[in-house]
């Protein structure tokens, strides 16, 4: 499996176990939007940035708490990816 794919696998495995309080959602498909459907609210997405933030190693601030970034999950994807600390020494 490639990497882009098991970082998707972990997200949509932990919002769909852990944050999906409606089981006619799932299974969730990887554009559809975490915030039109209140599957994340403010408490979920502290539960999400945490697990994130532990996961992958990476810091999520304040500033990056935006709605484009955690609003579906190919986006948390790619903001994830975008922050995680091998991809950050090599564009730093």
């Amino acid at each position: 499996m490639k990497k882009g794919a098991q970082v998707e696998a972990v997200i949509n495995d932990f919002i769909s176990k852990e944050l999906v309080r409606d089981p006619a959602q799932l299974p969730l498909t990887a554009g559809a939007s975490l915030l039109d459907s209140d599957i994340l609210d403010s408490l979920s997405l502290l539960q999400l940035v945490v697990f994130l933030e532990e996961r992958f190693g990476i810091i999520i601030g304040d500033a990056d708490l935006l709605p484009e970034n955690f609003s579906s999950i190919d986006s948390i994807c790619a903001y994830v990816r975008a922050r995680e600390p091998e991809e950050q020494a090599a564009h730093g």
